[in-house]
C-alpha cells in the first residue's frame, strides 16, 4: 500500500461520520435515560390528569420552596464566589494553587458527604440554613470552573485604559468586564440555580417536611406513598421547568467578547488574600466537622460509630453492611468507568463531530437522576423489557451520567493533537489503529486520566437513581450513609457520619491516585 493511500485511508478512520461513532454512546443513553423519560411521559399522560397531583397536601409548597431557595442559594454562591474567581483567575499571590484546589475540591464530592459535613457543623443539624450552606459549599466550584477562564482571557490593557478615561471601578465593571464575562456568569448562574432547585442528597439528609424540593417529593410519592402516576407527574413538570430554564441561560448569553491576553498576574492586595483564604478555610470546616462528628457521640469521644459500621453489634443499630456496600459500590464504578471513558474517546476521536451525537450524550446532564430512576420504575416493568431487577441498570445509569464529564475532559485534548504525527505513522507502514494507539493515545494519557476518576467519583456519589433502583443486595455507599444519618439516637449519626468519612475518603483518593499515577 503507498503512502499515499494510507494517509487517505487514516484522514476517513480519523475524521469518519461522527454519527456511527457514536451509535454505542447513543444506545447507553437511551437505555438509561431517554427511553425511561418518554415511558415517564407515556405515564403521565396515559394517567390523564396532570395536575392532580398538585391539590394534594404540601406539593405546591414543595415547589414554591425549590424555586425560592433555588434562588436564594444561587444569589449566596455568586456573591461569595465570583470574587474567589476573580482573584484566583487574574492575580498571582503565595498559596494560591493550594487555595484554587481547596475551592474547587467540592465539585467532586459525593452530595451526600456533604450533606453529612453540615449536618455536624451547622447549630441544629436540619433546616434552611444548612441546605443553603451546603449548596454554597458545593456550588462555588462550579462557579469557579465556569467563570475563571473567561475572566483569565481579559486584556488588563481593556481596564486601564477605561480607569484613564476616568472611570471609576463600578462604571469600569459595567462597561468594560460585564460585557466581557456576562456569558459565564450567566451560565455559572443557571447551572448553580438547577443544581440547587432540584437539589436531592444534600435536602434528603438536611430537609424535613416543610423543607424538601421536588426531587425529594418525587421519591416520597414514589416509594413510601405509593404513587407513582403523581411522582411521574411532578417530574415531567420539573423536567420541563427547567429545561426552559437552562434554555433561557443559554440564548441570554449572546456572542461573548473575546481578547487575546492570557490575563493579568498582578500582586493581589492583602484584603483580596485574606478573602480568599477565609473562604478556603470555610471549605475546609465541614469537612472537618464531619470527621470530628465521627469520633463523637452524646457522651464524648467515642469509635462506637466506627465500630458499627464496620459489623460490630450495637443496640439499636444493626443491618449495616459495610462491606456490601462498599463492594458495590467499587463494582458499580469500575464498571461505569470502565463503559463511559471508551465511549467518550470514540465520540470525541471525529475532529467533525456529530451535533446529535453531543446534544444526545449531554441529556444525563440535564435531566435529574431522580427522574431517571423513576422512568427506569415504570417504563422497564413490562416483558420482554422487565429491566427493573437487573443488577446492570446501576452501573448503566451510572455509566450514562459519568459519560458527558468524561467526554468533556477528553475532548479538548483530542482536538489539539496534530492530524500530522498519524499521518506520518501511516507512511512508516502503522495501520491507522496502531497509529492511533501507538502515537495519539499516549499524548490523551492526561485526559484519560482526569476522565476515569471522574467517572469513579460520580459513580462513588451518585445518589438520586441509585435511591429507588436499589435492592438489598445492590445497596451503596451514599445508601448506607443516608440511612444511618436517618436513624434515631446519637450511635446513629455518629455510625452515618463515620461511613461519609469513609467514602470521603475514598472518592479523594480515587481522584488523586489514579488522576497522578495515569498522568505519570
Amino acid at each position: 500500500m503507498d503512502a499515499n493511500r494510507v494517509v487517505s485511508e487514516l484522514a476517513r478512520h480519523r475524521d469518519g461520520s461522527g454519527l456511527l461513532r457514536g451509535i454505542p454512546a447513543i444506545v447507553l443513553v437511551a437505555t438509561a435515560t431517554i427511553v425511561p423519560f418518554f415511558g415517564l411521559v407515556a405515564n403521565v399522560l396515559g394517567a390523564g390528569d396532570l395536575f392532580a397531583v398538585w391539590r394534594r397536601p404540601g406539593v405546591a409548597g414543595t415547589a414554591w420552596f425549590s424555586i425560592w431557595m433555588g434562588a436564594i442559594s444561587t444569589a449566596v454562591t455568586l456573591v461569595i464566589g465570583l470574587p474567589a474567581a476573580w482573584i484566583v483567575a487574574r492575580h498571582r499571590f503565595r498559596g494560591r494553587d493550594l487555595i484554587r484546589a481547596v475551592l474547587g475540591a467540592p465539585f467532586v464530592l459525593p452530595t451526600v458527604v456533604v450533606g453529612a459535613a453540615f449536618l455536624a457543623l451547622v447549630p441544629g443539624g436540619r433546616g434552611l440554613v444548612a441546605i443553603v450552606a451546603a449548596h454554597t459549599f458545593f456550588n462555588v466550584s462550579v462557579v469557579l470552573r465556569t467563570t475563571t477562564p473567561v475572566f483569565s482571557a481579559i486584556d488588563d490593557d481593556l481596564v486601564d485604559a477605561a480607569r484613564t478615561l476616568g472611570a471609576d471601578r463600578i462604571r469600569t465593571v459595567r462597561d468594560v468586564v460585564w460585557p466581557l464575562t456576562r456569558s459565564a456568569v450567566i451560565a455559572a448562574a443557571g447551572l448553580v440555580f438547577v443544581l440547587s432547585a432540584t437539589s436531592y442528597g444534600i435536602v434528603r439528609i438536611l430537609g424535613s417536611a416543610t423543607r424538601s424540593t421536588l426531587d425529594v417529593e418525587i421519591y416520597r410519592r414514589a416509594i413510601e406513598f405509593g404513587d407513582p402516576s403523581g411522582a411521574a407527574a411532578l417530574a415531567l413538570v420539573q423536567a420541563v421547568v427547567m429545561l426552559v430554564v437552562v434554555t433561557w441561560s443559554a440564548t441570554r448569553r449572546g456572542e461573548p467578547l473575546t481578547t487575546l491576553a492570557t490575563g493579568s498576574r498582578r500582586r493581589l492586595p492583602r484584603v483580596g488574600v485574606v478573602y480568599v483564604t477565609t473562604l478556603a478555610v470555610c471549605m475546609v470546616l465541614p469537612i472537618g466537622a464531619l470527621v470530628t462528628r465521627s469520633f463523637r457521640g452524646a457522651g464524648g469521644w467515642t469509635i462506637a460509630g466506627w465500630r458499627a459500621v464496620f459489623g460490630h453489634d450495637h443496640a439499636g443499630l444493626t443491618g449495616v453492611d459495610l462491606v456490601g456496600a462498599l463492594g458495590n459500590s467499587l463494582r458499580f464504578a469500575v464498571i461505569a468507568a470502565i463503559v463511559a471513558v471508551p465511549l467518550a474517546i470514540l465520540i470525541a476521536r471525529p475532529r467533525r463531530n456529530s451535533r446529535l451525537v453531543n446534544l444526545i450524550t449531554s441529556t444525563p446532564v440535564a435531566v435529574s437522576s431522580v427522574v431517571v430512576g423513576l422512568g427506569i420504575l415504570i417504563t422497564y416493568d413490562v416483558e420482554p423489557f422487565d429491566f427493573r431487577s437487573a443488577w446492570w441498570l446501576i452501573p448503566a445509569v451510572h455509566a450514562s451520567v459519568a459519560l458527558p464529564y468524561a467526554l468533556r475532559s477528553i475532548a479538548p485534548l483530542v482536538a489539539r493533537v496534530p492530524t500530522g504525527l498519524g499521518e506520518a505513522a501511516a507512511t512508516l507502514g502503522a495501520s491507522p489503529w496502531r497509529a492511533w494507539w501507538s502515537v495519539e493515545l499516549p499524548l490523551l494519557r492526561p485526559a484519560l486520566a482526569t476522565a476515569t476518576a471522574t467517572s469513579l467519583a460520580v459513580s462513588l456519589g451518585e445518589f438520586g437513581a441509585t435511591s429507588l433502583l436499589t435492592r438489598r443486595d445492590t445497596r451503596t455507599l451514599p445508601l448506607l450513609v443516608e440511612s444511618l444519618l436517618g436513624r434515631s439516637g446519637g450511635v446513629g449519626n455518629t455510625a452515618g457520619s463515620a461511613a461519609a468519612t469513609l467514602l470521603l475518603v475514598l472518592t479523594g483518593l480515587v481522584i488523586v491516585v489514579l488522576d497522578r499515577g495515569l498522568r505519570t
